[in-house]
């Protein structure tokens, strides 16, 4: 055999062998399929990590590039799955779900808008809110949600930070797996409470939500908690969202919006339509302060007692 012959085959060899490597490497990355229930379970509160021979095949192959890849320790496809009622989210008026009513687009626009600004600024966290109650904001973060998460390779998470009183989990009509305070204290981990919606035929996708079921008696002093912020860093960490909405009390019944300022980088305001004066709108904005951008008024008709009744 020729020595360019023999140089050839190990060009070809060389090639196998690295489609090989990559391949394997590949097969590491966290998927959304749901995880096999036949294998032991890993715990979530302890990442899996790769081991030795993975490391340096992936530094073989990858070298400076290893850092661009996802984190196997991921937890966004082990999150519980739950079904989607599409004749609750009809009822409720998440007309975001079927698309039949032709409002929804209007919030085709708004979801386009926020995550233009997100992009823009760097933003991840949207505080929703409103001056006083039946404006709307649940019905609004609900439908919003719903519309973001038909972005492909987007996530979104929904949280029900109004614990004063919770109704993302009746407009949407899935079940809480308990108190959202007790994952906010770090009483339960993120794998735990927070559900991601499953396998439907609305097309709605990369939605995790955290809901509530039960109301607290201090959630002002429990929002301003440093512990509040480990939980949601860590949150970001494990489940790394596109944005994350909170739907947060009204901004003039309590202090809640303005305890936990800190944590989020803006604000949607819900308008309330003949409910809210102008002075109402404006002393809400002042209660949130100046450093926080308002990304926006939503002026919002709809009947918020039918709507989410809580909103």
């Amino acid at each position: 055999m020729s020595e360019r012959s023999r140089r050839d085959g190990r060009r070809r060899l060389d090639a196998g062998a690295r489609a090989a490597i990559l391949d394997r490497v590949a097969a590491l990355e966290p998927q959304d399929a749901p995880p096999d229930v036949s294998k032991a379970p890993v715990r979530q509160t302890e990442p899996v990590q790769p081991d030795a021979t993975t490391r340096a095949l992936r530094a073989a192959v990858l070298g400076n590039e290893e850092a661009l890849l996802p984190q196997l320790h991921d937890l966004w496809g082990s999150l519980r799955r739950i079904p989607v009622d599409e004749a609750t989210l009809e009822s409720n008026l998440v007309i975001t779900a079927s698309r039949r009513d032709p409002a929804h687009a209007a919030f085709d626009l708004l979801r386009t808008r926020l995550l233009q600004a997100l992009d823009e600024h760097g933003w991840k966290r949207v505080a929703i809110t409103s001056p006083t109650r039946g404006c709307g904001k649940t019905f609004t973060a609900a439908n919003l949600a719903i519309a973001l998460s038909r972005y492909e390779n987007r996530r979104t998470v929904l949280l029900d930070f109004d614990m004063r009183a919770p109704g993302l989990s009746e407009v949407l009509g899935l079940p809480a797996p308990g108190p959202i305070s007790d994952w906010i204290r770090g009483v339960t981990s993120s794998g735990t409470h927070l559900q991601r919606l499953g396998q439907n035929l609305l097309g709605i996708g990369g939605l995790a939500v955290g809901l509530n079921d039960k109301v607290e008696t201090y959630p002002a002093e429990l929002l301003q908690d440093p512990k509040a912020g480990m939980v949601l860093d860590q949150m970001q960490e494990e489940l790394a969202p596109d944005a994350v909405l909170f739907d947060l009390p009204p901004a003039l019944s309590h202090d809640d919006v303005t305890a936990f300022r800190q944590r989020y980088d803006c604000v949607l305001m819900v308008v309330g339509g003949g409910r809210n004066s102008a002075e109402q709108i404006r002393e809400a904005v002042r209660r949130i302060g100046d450093d926080k951008p308002i990304l926006g008024m939503v002026l919002n008709r709809a009947e918020e007692e039918h709507a989410s009744g809580t909103g």
